[in-house]
């Protein structure tokens, strides 16, 4: 995976604010659920907070993130570090019409286009899904009451050197898959071994159908041959088989291109293990 090293330009504006706020649902390494005050505490009490840097200091919230800033010039463009979270939307606070700001997700970055007018004591709104997770360490998921074990786009461990998390609403996905030597991985915990059915919820443009792609964990395998949806954002839930996983304790569930047919591979925003 790529290191998910934080990194911040220092092209930023003074007095510039950005709150990263998050909301209660669900999708890069836990269950579907709210999020109460302990667990989010559990969450972030990994000395990441708060982070100093010359231009200011990162510090965490029950329901996000805020970034104070302090350069001298006004940017263009803000970049936060890739977080395990569904981005809503983006917005300047004093703006009541809430018109979105664009977001750029990179592998390890997310950049925030900024408006050419904005003032230097802004501050900007990132809503989440849920409550933020700074990846320094990447989750592990574990099955949930219902028997599955839930793998997110947001959660899933990037390899190689196109492949990423895409958290806008209408992508929540891992994407841009055009290099057939990039792979992902989700990390798991299972209490007991069982046999689990798979399935795949994946995307894949008009004409981009019939990439091969396999699916292990450990020794067991599944192949799947990728199905066109008509857009990479038109997602489809695909039954691709069953795993017999007879080890217990965190393991590693892989998702590999055997071969690529078109342009890209496919976009894959959920992976669910359910158990028989």
């Amino acid at each position: 995976m790529h290191n998910l090293t934080l990194r911040f330009t220092r092209n930023l504006i003074p007095q510039f604010s950005v709150l990263l706020i998050v909301g209660t649902v669900v999708c890069f390494f836990h269950g579907h659920s709210a999020l109460s005050a302990t667990k989010f505490a559990a969450q972030t009490d990994q000395k990441q907070f708060p982070i100093k840097k010359s231009w200011g200091t990162i510090s965490a919230l029950p329901q996000g993130l805020k970034l104070k800033l302090s350069d001298s010039k006004p940017p263009k463009s803000v970049t936060i570090p890739r977080l395990n979270n569904r981005v809503k939307t983006i917005y300047l606070a004093d703006d009541d019409t809430k018109k979105p700001l664009t977001l750029k997700p990179g592998i390890e970055e997310w950049e925030i286009q900024l408006p050419e007018s904005v003032p230097a004591s802004a501050t900007v709104i990132v809503e989440f899904n849920e409550a933020p997770y700074l990846p320094v360490k990447p989750k592990v998921i574990s099955e949930n009451a219902d028997q599955q074990v839930v793998l997110d786009a947001k959660d899933a461990l990037v390899h190689g050197m196109l492949l990423r998390y895409e958290p806008q609403p209408h992508k929540n996905t891992v994407g841009y898959w055009a290099n057939e030597n990039d792979w992902c991985e989700w990390k798991l915990d299972l209490k007991t071994p069982g046999v689990f059915d798979v399935y795949l919820l994946q995307g894949c443009g008009r004409g981009q159908g019939g990439s091969e792609v396999q699916v292990s964990v450990n020794d067991q395998k599944l192949k799947l041959t990728v199905e066109e949806t008509g857009h990479f954002q038109n997602f489809k839930e695909r039954h691709i088989g069953k795993l017999k996983l007879d080890q217990t304790g965190v393991q590693s569930l892989q998702v590999k291109p055997i071969k690529k047919a078109r342009n890209a591979v496919m976009d894959v925003r959920q992976i669910r293990l359910v158990r028989q």
